[in-house]
């Protein structure tokens, strides 16, 4: 497939009730996305200023709305990919600031058995640069986009980091460590594939409901069951706008539990020794190698 230039693109996107980061997304999607790209945004039951802000953006971009009405994150990006009319499917989150050519280096890298993992990096002074955005010109949100994604600005405020899930899956995919979680890098906030791909493998797993976590990775999984194989793409970096949530550990525990027994295997059992405050890719891969048990 290798991205046709005739190609549809649809970037699916669900949201409940995050108006304000919301809007610096779609500002960020709106400096590059052309005639071969849709956004479909799942509103999956806001009760914020979300209409306002998909309002504004439907000025700039080739947009779609849906109404969710409380599936939760795997129902909801289900949702936007039935109704997508692309060939290509792009799962982001709505609080990510992608860069540009963000839209153009997910297309270059669809095949028809590859899911793609868009780098991502984390903004932990997030909250401050959503109020200092609040309101600012589409074109003023991507001047301050384009100064973090370029690592060029000295502001503390500015700095990224790489959580312990990506640095896990970039260590995989560049041999640092070995590849033992091959399907490790389905991580819904800024991924795609062929919607033939997500189609035969049945979507992501809509019985996580509205409990935080889990579903992408899941996915990730039975795509490579599938045969599907990951790719890395630094290009399509998404700067995930950090923020705070409540019982999030709690939550995640409950779609910990399910996808392990979804799915009994040492990849997925180990996998609170990464996704947990003080995470680490490289206990994490050593565990799964020892089938679980420490490894000496």
């Amino acid at each position: 497939m290798n991205g046709g230039e005739a190609e549809l693109l649809s970037v699916v996107i669900p949201t409940r009730d995050k108006a304000p980061r919301l809007r610096l997304t779609l500002a960020c999607l709106a400096g590059e996305a052309d005639d071969r790209t849709e956004v479909l945004v799942v509103d999956d039951g806001s009760t914020d200023t979300t209409a306002d802000v998909l309002l504004e953006a439907a000025e700039h971009l080739t947009l779609r709305v849906l109404a969710g009405g409380g599936l939760g994150r795997a129902g909801a990006r289900n949702l936007g990919a039935a109704y997508a009319r692309g060939t290509q499917l792009v799962f982001l989150d709505d609080d990510v600031l992608v860069g540009p050519g963000f839209v153009a280096a997910h297309r270059h890298r669809c095949e028809p058995d590859r899911f793609v993992h868009g780098q991502l990096r984390e903004l932990p002074a997030a909250d401050h640069l959503v109020r200092t955005l609040d309101g600012a010109p589409y074109p003023a949100v991507r001047a301050a986009r384009d100064l973090i994604h370029s690592g060029q600005s000295a502001h503390p405020r500015h700095r990224l980091r790489a959580n312990a899930l990506e640095r896990a899956v970039e260590a995989m995919h560049g041999g640092e460590l070995p590849d033992a979680v091959p399907w490790l890098g389905c991580v819904g906030a800024n991924v795609s594939m062929p919607r033939d791909l997500w189609a035969r493998v049945g979507g992501f797993d809509a019985g996580f409901g509205e409990v935080w976590g889990c579903e992408d990775l899941e996915l990730g999984l039975r795509l490579h069951q599938a045969g599907a194989r990951r790719d890395v793409v630094p290009a399509a970096l998404g700067v995930h706008l950090t923020h705070r949530r409540a019982r999030r550990w709690d939550e995640h525990a409950v779609n910990m539990d399910r996808f392990a027994t979804l799915h009994p295997l040492p990849a997925v059992r180990e996998l609170p020794f990464l996704l947990s405050a003080a995470g680490d890719p490289a206990v994490y891969v050593g565990r799964v190698l020892a089938g679980g048990a420490a490894p000496s």
